[in-house]
C-alpha cells in the first residue's frame, strides 16, 4: 500500500475507491430503512419507538431519498442481486403502507401481499432460464440468490411479535454497523488500482522459462517495479524482460457463465447499457502464466 501511495496519484486511488464501493451505500440505506419500518410496525409502544435509533432513522428518511437509492442500486448492483433489491423494495413499500394506512385493510392486503406475489411470479418467469442454467452448472449459491428473495418478500411485509421485534431488527443493524468498516477495507484492498500485466522473462539454456503476473507500479531506465498477484514486490531488470502483454484483471473475468436473455448475471445495468467490448478470458498463454516459448 505504501508503494502504491508513493507512485499512484491520489485521484486514481480515490476514483478506484469510489467505483469499487458504488454498490455499498444502497445496502446500508435500504436495509436500515426496512429494519426500522419493521420495528415501527411491530411495536405500538411510543416510548420504545422514541428510544430506538433505528426507528428514528426510518421515520426521518424522506420517500424521495429511498426512491433515489433504489434507482442507484438498480443501476449499480449486479443482475444476480436484483431479486434481493426487489424484495427489499417491496418490503419497504408494504411496511410504509401498513404504517401510514392502518385503517385500510384492502389497501394493505393489495400492497403487502398482492404486490410481492405478483413481483415474485414475474421474477421467476424472467429468471427461470438463469435458475436452470445455474442448477445445471452446479452453482448452488447462485440458485439460492435467485430463488429465495422473491419467496421471502410476502413474509416480511407484516409485523412480528413485539417481544422479538427489538432483537430481530436492532441486532442485525448493529452487527452490520460494526462489520461495515472491515468490509469496506477488505473491498478497497482488492480494488483494481493498476492494470494487470504478464511479463515473460528471458532465461538461459539451463533455466526454466518464467512468466510474472502482476501490476507494473513504476518503470525507470534499468528496473521495472512489479506488484505480483501474490502481493510481493519484485524488481525486474529491464534487460530480462523478453515480452509483456496487458491482461484482463481477475475482476474482469466472469466467474459464472449464467446469462439472462443475453445479460450476464455478473454485470450491472449500467455495464449492460453502456457500449463496451465483451470481456472474455485472454487467449494469450502469458496471461495464464505460460510462456510463449517453453
Amino acid at each position: 500500500m505504501l508503494l502504491l501511495v508513493q507512485n499512484v496519484g491520489p485521484l486514481d486511488l480515490v476514483s478506484s475507491l469510489v467505483i469499487t464501493l458504488m454498490w455499498v451505500p444502497p445496502v446500508f440505506v435500504l436495509a436500515g430503512q426496512a429494519l426500522g419500518l419493521l420495528y415501527l410496525v411491530s411495536t405500538r409502544d411510543e416510548r420504545r419507538r422514541r428510544s430506538s435509533w433505528l426507528a428514528k432513522t426510518a421515520m426521518r428518511t424522506p420517500d424521495w431519498a429511498i426512491a433515489v437509492t433504489v434507482m442507484w442500486a438498480a443501476t449499480s448492483w449486479q443482475l444476480r442481486f436484483l431479486p434481493a433489491l426487489a424484495m427489499v423494495t417491496a418490503v419497504i413499500v408494504g411496511l410504509t403502507t401498513r404504517l401510514r394506512n392502518p385503517d385500510r385493510p384492502r389497501l394493505i392486503w393489495a400492497v403487502c401481499i398482492g404486490l410481492p406475489v405478483a413481483m415474485a411470479l414475474f421474477e421467476y418467469g424472467w429468471l427461470l432460464p438463469a435458475i436452470g442454467d445455474a442448477f445445471s452448472h452446479g452453482e448452488g449459491i447462485l440458485v439460492l440468490i435467485l430463488l429465495v428473495p422473491p419467496a421471502l418478500a410476502p413474509l416480511l411485509t407484516g409485523p412480528i411479535p413485539a417481544r422479538f421485534a427489538r432483537v430481530a431488527t436492532h441486532a442485525p443493524a448493529a452487527a452490520g454497523a460494526l462489520l461495515a468498516p472491515f468490509l469496506l477495507v477488505a473491498v478497497f484492498l482488492r480494488a483494481p488500482v493498476l492494470p494487470t500485466v504478464a511479463m515473460e522473462l528471458e532465461h538461459g539454456p539451463d533455466q526454466q522459462a518464467e512468466v510474472v503476473l502482476g501490476s507494473v507500479v513504476t518503470v525507470d531506465d534499468t528496473m521495472t517495479t512489479l506488484l505480483d498477484n501474490d502481493g510481493a514486490v519484485r524488481f525486474v531488470p529491464n534487460a530480462r524482460v523478453a515480452s509483456k502483454v496487458l491482461c484482463p484483471g481477475a475482476e474482469a473475468i466472469p466467474n459464472s457463465a449464467v446469462e439472462v436473455h443475453r445479460w450476464s448475471i455478473e454485470r450491472s445495468a449500467l455495464q449492460w447499457l453502456l457500449p463496451a467490448k465483451e470481456t472474455r478470458r485472454a487467449k494469450d498463454p502469458r496471461c495464464d502464466g505460460r510462456p510463449l516459448v517453453p
